[in-house]
């Protein structure tokens, strides 16, 4: 029986990611711990977090909440903006990131990351620039520069900053 609902859907939730993650990481080469593959690390992180989601399972079928644990309120807008921000930021990256779904969306223009990042910051930050959260945009407006600014940089990341051609 379920004790605590909110720490059993959380708990779900982290299992599915981490099997998700792990499915992901295994059509990538492994490599050992001295070389490690681009598969590894994905794979080590979907394994922490299905076993962090079979500990909060565990949790939520033993240990009894107040009230039950039970879900108030879904917080379903802040949840599509985060979902569509996320898939904007996919699109932006350009087909040829997404192999499974790329041969789709051949003839897209590649935005960039710059108008990927801008458009997750707008769907996701909420609130009007100038109001009361303006604060939180410049934030978040700071934090899409550092971002581009370490694509390009450092990390130098094949992903393009800006647009590969012109919207027809």
């Amino acid at each position: 029986m379920i004790k605590n609902l909110q720490d059993f859907l959380a708990g779900l939730l982290f299992l599915a990611l981490g099997v998700g993650f792990g499915w992901a990481a295994s059509r990538h080469a492994l490599g050992s711990a001295a070389q490690m593959g681009p598969g590894y690390v994905p794979l080590l992180l979907g394994l922490v977090l299905g076993l962090l989601g079979l500990l909060i399972l565990f949790k939520a079928l033993t240990f009894e909440a107040l009230g039950g644990g039970r879900v108030r309120h879904w917080g379903w807008g802040p949840l599509l903006r985060l979902l569509g921000g996320l898939l904007w930021l996919a699109l932006c990256s350009g087909p040829a990131q997404w192999p499974w779904i790329g041969a789709w969306f051949t003839g897209w223009p590649t935005l960039g990351l710059a108008a990927g990042v801008s458009g997750l910051v707008l769907a996701v930050v909420p609130g009007e620039p100038g109001g009361a959260s303006g604060r939180v945009w410049l934030w978040a407006v700071a934090l899409a520069a550092v971002v581009c600014a370490l694509w390009i940089g450092p990390l130098g990341l094949d992903l393009p900053l800006w647009p590969t051609r012109a919207l027809r």
